[in-house]
C-alpha cells in the first residue's frame, strides 16, 4: 500500500470519530442545560477547547458556540469541516471502502452542506446532532460488515481509535466538565447531572448504570471511561484496539512502550483524590502521550512521514 494512500484512510476514520463525538458532547451538553435550574450557569466556551480553539475569556452564547461546533467551516474541527475532510480522503480511496461505506458519508456530507442556522433553534439542532451520530453509526457497521480485514482496516482502525482515546482525555478534563471527584463546588447538588453528562456523551449511561449498580460517583465514573476494557468507548480499550492494529502492521516499526506507557499511567491514576488540576495535568500529559504516538506512526507510515489535522 503507498503511504500516502495509509494517511488518507488513518485521516479518513479520524475526521469522522471527531464528529461523532463532536455531535455526542453537543447532544449530551444540550441535555444537561434541561435538567438543570435556571439559576445554575453552564459555561458552554468551556466546550471549545476539546476541539482545539484555545481557551478564552469572552462569554460565548448557547448559539454561537454551537455555530462553531456544527456548522462552522472557519473551525476546522466543527462537525461540518471534519465530514468534508473524511469525504475528501474517501473520495481518493473510494476503491478500498465499500461503496455503502462512501455512500452513508456522502449523504452525510449533503444533509450538512444543506443546513443554515436561520431558524436553527435547539430542537432542531439536536434533531441534526442524532442523524449526524446515525450517519456515523451506519458508516462503522458498513465497514464491520464489508471491510476487508487488510491493511486499509488497520490504518481505519488506528485512526478511529487513536482520536477516539484523545477524545476521551479532552471530554473528563475539568475544564471542559467542570467536574472532579468530590469537589464540583460549581456544580453543588448536580453533581449526578455532571457525570451523567459525560456518560451521554461516551454513550455510556446503561452500561455504567449495570455495572455500577445505578451509582453516579465521580470516581466510578471516570474508572469506567477511562479504564474499563469492557467498555468499548473507554480510553482503555481503544488504546488496546490501537495496540493490536500495531502489532498486525508490517515490520512492527511502533513500539508497544508508546501505548503501554499510556494505559500503566491509567492504571496507576487514584482517581478519587485527584485535584483539578493534578486531574487537568495527567490528561495533558496522556494527549502529549497520543500526539507522540501519532507522530511515531506518521514518521514510520505516511507519505513524508507528516500528517496534519
Amino acid at each position: 500500500m503507498l503511504a500516502r494512500v495509509a494517511d488518507h484512510l488513518y485521516w479518513l476514520s479520524r475526521y469522522i470519530e471527531r464528529a461523532e463525538a463532536t455531535a455526542r458532547l453537543a447532544i449530551a451538553a444540550s441535555d444537561t442545560i434541561l435538567d438543570l435550574p435556571e439559576a445554575v450557569p453552564y459555561h458552554w466556551e468551556s466546550l471549545m477547547p476539546v476541539f482545539g480553539d484555545s481557551e478564552t475569556d469572552e462569554l460565548l452564547t448557547e448559539a454561537e458556540v454551537m455555530e462553531r461546533l456544527v456548522l462552522s467551516l472557519e473551525n476546522p474541527s466543527s462537525i461540518r469541516a471534519s465530514v468534508a475532510s473524511a469525504r475528501e480522503n474517501a473520495r481518493v480511496t473510494r476503491d478500498l471502502i465499500p461503496k455503502d461505506a462512501w455512500v452513508a458519508l456522502n449523504d452525510l456530507h449533503g444533509l450538512l452542506e444543506r443546513q443554515s442556522f436561520s431558524g436553527f433553534d435547539r430542537s432542531n439542532r439536536v434533531r441534526l446532532l442524532k442523524q449526524v451520530i446515525a450517519a456515523c453509526r451506519l458508516w462503522h457497521g458498513c465497514l464491520m460488515a464489508n471491510q476487508a480485514r487488510d491493511l486499509s482496516w488497520l490504518f481505519l482502525r488506528l485512526g478511529d481509535r487513536l482520536e477516539h482515546a484523545d477524545m476521551v482525555s479532552r471530554l473528563v478534563d475539568p475544564r471542559v466538565t467542570q467536574m472532579v471527584p468530590g469537589q464540583s463546588a460549581h456544580w453543588a447538588s448536580y453533581e449526578a447531572i455532571g457525570w451523567q453528562n459525560l456518560l451521554s456523551a461516551l454513550g455510556g449511561v446503561e452500561l455504567y448504570r449495570r455495572s455500577a449498580s445505578n451509582r453516579l460517583r465521580g470516581g466510578d465514573v471516570l474508572a469506567f471511561v477511562l479504564r474499563d476494557r469492557d467498555f468499548p468507548q473507554s480510553m482503555a480499550s481503544a488504546l488496546t484496539r490501537i495496540q493490536r492494529a500495531l502489532n498486525q502492521l508490517p515490520h512492527k516499526r511502533v513500539p508497544d512502550d508508546l501505548v503501554q506507557g499510556i494505559l500503566d499511567g491509567l492504571d496507576a491514576l487514584d482517581l478519587d483524590r485527584l485535584s483539578p488540576d493534578l486531574l487537568t495535568e495527567n490528561m495533558d500529559w496522556i494527549q502529549q502521550g497520543l500526539g507522540s504516538l501519532h507522530s511515531r506512526i506518521s514518521a514510520e507510515y505516511f507519505y513524508f512521514g507528516a500528517s496534519t489535522p
